[in-house]
């Protein structure tokens, strides 16, 4: 069995003085055993969070661009250079508020593999899609667009636009049956199985609801990242050995 991998979103809602009261208490706390933990912080306290101990980083976001005039943008090669070993891109908060399509978030996914980062590339449904019968073909198509150009697997992370911070999760059912298809899609595009990590108001109380299943390969967290001894709770209680 793989490790699991418990990927920490921190999104805009910490300031620098809840980084440093992350860091403390965390690194108080036992290492984690059970699972590969990765923490994106906002890009500014990319440097502060380096102190973390068994954590990888990782950037929330990377332009298209490789580098130039391109005020407020942050290159792949920026993330590299804080220690970064992952990047997200695709979260439905860039997808629905920066209007970011399939085709950018391939740009962007394909700017962080280059430059030696593994592309986190996000995908969900709408509830509306959901509840019309189109979920899966949904996810099909995000998946093979949003991954169009890359050479190596990259991580998947499936999070249901309508479960995104609002207390509701899916079903681990239903994550079950999603994260197949989207192993069967990319089994066509890539040689190797790729992880599928599951997000959507994970919690410590329902997070091994979803990692028992061999097919959820992990967790992106958000809220319930924030507070170093929950998530530390979290990380322990997944299964998979190291």
């Amino acid at each position: 069995m793989i490790p699991k991998l418990i990927v920490a979103n921190w999104k805009m809602a910490v300031d620098l003085d809840a980084v440093r009261v992350f860091e403390r208490e965390w690194n108080d706390c036992p290492a984690v055993t059970t699972a590969d933990v990765v923490v994106a912080p906002p890009a500014v306290f990319l440097h502060h969070a380096a102190g973390l101990l068994g954590v990888s980083l990782c950037g929330q976001d990377a332009s298209i661009h490789l580098a130039g005039a391109h005020t407020g943008e942050i290159s792949a090669a920026m993330l590299k250079a804080l220690g970064c070993r992952y990047g997200i891109v695709g979260h439905s908060e860039r997808r629905s508020g920066h209007s970011e399509t399939n085709a950018v978030i391939a740009q962007k996914a394909s700017r962080l593999e280059a430059g030696g980062l593994r592309p986190i590339v996000c995908v969900g449904e709408s509830l509306l899609e959901r509840q019309s019968g189109r979920a899966e073909s949904v996810i099909a198509e995000q998946v093979k667009e949003s991954c169009r150009g890359l050479n190596t697997a990259p991580i998947i992370a499936y999070e249901p636009v309508w479960a995104i911070g609002s207390g509701e999760s899916a079903s681990p059912n239903d994550v079950v049956v999603m994260h197949r298809h989207i192993k069967q899609t990319l089994d066509r595009v890539f040689a190797v199985d790729v992880p599928v990590l599951y997000g959507g108001s994970v919690s410590p109380e329902n997070c091994t609801q979803f990692t028992a299943h061999p097919e959820i390969n992990g967790l992106l967290v958000g809220g319930a990242s924030l507070n170093a001894r929950q998530f530390w709770n979290l990380c322990t209680s997944v299964g998979g050995q190291r």
